[in-house]
């Protein structure tokens, strides 16, 4: 088993460092470019009647799928940028996790766009209402999810480097597997695309997928520490990753109150934690004072 994930790790750190090189970056850019301009040139070709209205080629039929198709696109990329932090940090990943919910729900205000057919007021007036609830909300997740991010304190876990050692191993292990079925879940959905001519994105198999691992993380946190504020933080870091899931498959409008409700729970799990664990240390650094007089 430690040879697995001896293995898993070096792949993990291989991937990682293409990953996140300039000239990965370059090219995930051109081809979001090159998807985005395809995109339109599919439906001037549609819309022309010289492609046939069938198949796949039905999607292209509106001008803005081609928009919904680069932005699903780019929040893929994303996904492939959470699992590289999940080794670093649990609460980097979770945190990560909400930043993809406010991708997805902005995601969800250009396909709202996408069923605006005329200027309209009486026919465009739901899709605009739910245009500015998934972009406000948005924007209500980013402003938590950064406060965050400021608030956050990473403590270590793990009492000896090779234990550290060993945690972090196991991670890139979970996150290489992860990749794996990640890529899996991605050809999937397009080839059904390409045999249906509709895309069904299976963002929230993904984060069942992430619930299920940390759970597995948790569970290999007992090896190295056993107290009550560490285990109640990961535990209640895995229920944040379930209210995602839950969000990412209610009905509107319960979806973003889901959203919002959940970025709130993890800020309020952030604040109390380092409420207490400063007080923690203010008593240790007392104690320690008193001892050395």
């Amino acid at each position: 088993m430690n040879k697995l994930f001896i293995f898993l790790e070096n792949l993990y750190l291989k991937i990682k460092h293409f990953w996140e090189t300039e000239r990965m970056h370059r090219l995930i850019s051109n081809t979001l470019v090159a998807i985005f301009v395809f995109s339109l040139l599919l439906y001037f070709l549609v819309d022309k009647s010289i492609l046939p209205e069938t198949g796949i080629l039905k999607s292209f039929k509106n001008p803005f799928f081609s928009i919904d198709i680069s932005f699903t696109t780019l929040l893929l990329t994303e996904i492939v940028s959470l699992i590289f932090v999940l080794p670093k940090s649990v609460a980097k990943s979770v945190a990560k996790q909400f930043e993809l919910l406010s991708l997805i729900f902005l995601r969800h205000g250009f396909q709202e766009f996408s069923k605006v057919h005329s200027l309209d007021w009486e026919s465009m007036l739901a899709p605009v209402q739910h245009m500015f609830i998934y972009g406000f909300v948005s924007l209500v997740i980013y402003f938590i999810i950064g406060i965050v991010y400021k608030k956050q304190r990473h403590i270590l876990i793990c009492r000896t480097d090779l234990a550290q050692q060993n945690f972090v191993r196991f991670k890139r292990g979970i996150s290489m597997l992860l990749l794996i079925a990640f890529l899996v879940i991605v050809i999937t959905d397009f080839s059904d695309l390409i045999q249906h001519g509709i895309y069904v994105s299976s963002f929230h198999t993904f984060f069942t997928m992430l619930i299920f691992s940390d759970i597995l993380v948790l569970l290999i946190t007992i090896r190295y520490a056993l107290d009550y504020r560490t285990m109640y933080r990961y535990s209640a870091f895995i229920l944040a990753t379930i209210f995602i899931r839950i969000a990412l498959t209610a009905h509107a409008y319960y979806d973003v109150i889901i959203g919002v409700s959940a970025a709130l729970y993890l800020l309020m799990l952030v604040l109390t934690y380092n409420y207490f664990q400063s007080k923690k240390e203010e008593l240790e650094l007392h104690k320690s004072e008193k001892n050395k007089n």
